[in-house]
């Protein structure tokens, strides 16, 4: 693939996947903490955050305060919040109508967990660009 890469350690992977499996029947969510590199982005920690939709089995919404409160923290470190990741519950790992219609921030990631504990979960991850698009994003630990 000679599209952008994102290095992710299998440690923060799981973490991802245990909180979809957590969260299932809702949609898990949370911020990506990382830094950009040559060929895209390195994952260095990842925040769960509670899931405010009112519909959280079709919908997430990250607490605000969560990500304002990691963006002071992270200040003159390196590193920023790169992205989010959420679940798909009994759903297929890329982005939904509903995900489309909310992206607004470019060269911001999305990273997916689909399926359900019982037939497993997967994860991708997906860039926003100024062009309104998801592009895919290589995953690699």
């Amino acid at each position: 693939m000679s599209g952008p890469i994102l290095s992710l350690p299998e440690e923060l992977a799981a973490q991802m996947l245990v909180a979809a499996a957590r969260a299932y029947p809702n949609e898990a969510c949370g911020l990506i903490e990382g830094v950009g590199e040559p060929q895209g982005w390195r994952v260095l920690a990842v925040h769960e955050t509670a899931n405010l939709s009112e519909n959280p089995e079709r919908k997430f919404l990250l607490d605000p305060q969560v990500q304002f409160d990691l963006m002071r923290r992270l200040r003159g470190t390196g590193r920023r919040i790169i992205g989010c990741f959420h679940s798909h519950p009994d759903g297929v790992a890329e982005p939904s109508a509903t995900d489309r219609a909310d992206a607004y921030e470019t060269d911001f990631l999305y990273l997916i967990a689909a399926g359900s504990p019982d037939f497993g979960l997967t994860l991708a991850a997906f860039v926003f660009t100024a062009e309104n698009k998801f592009l895919p994003v290589e995953i690699r630990s």
